[in-house]
């Protein structure tokens, strides 16, 4: 039997898990993906250099980077809703698993 230990889980959740969502926010300013992806990874590396979370970097720490940050992506910090963002075909989205779960059990049966 697969427990999961939904507690534990949460524990092990770490800011830099979500630099793609931080990365994703700044193509829908219409900053172009080759460039998000590196702005990201700076982000990133400046939160380690600091020995903080990059969801701890301000928003004015993160306008050095590029000048599309607002206000607004404060909210890209939310483990769920990144989850829940993912909704294509074999998505992590609630809705996207829950179909894959359903289909198995019908495969299954």
């Amino acid at each position: 039997m697969l427990y999961i230990n939904a507690d534990k889980m949460k524990q092990c959740l770490t800011g830099d898990m979500l630099a793609t969502d931080l990365a994703e926010y700044l193509v829908r300013k219409g900053v172009p993906f080759r460039q998000t992806h590196h702005i990201s990874g700076a982000a990133v590396k400046m939160a380690e250099d600091r020995g903080c979370q990059i969801s701890d970097l301000s928003v004015s720490d993160l306008k050095t980077l590029h000048e599309a940050f607002e206000d607004d992506v404060l909210l890209v910090w939310n483990f769920e809703k990144s989850v829940d963002n993912r909704s294509s075909i074999g998505g992590t989205s609630r809705v996207t698993v829950q179909a894959q779960i359903d289909h198995l059990k019908q495969w299954l049966n």
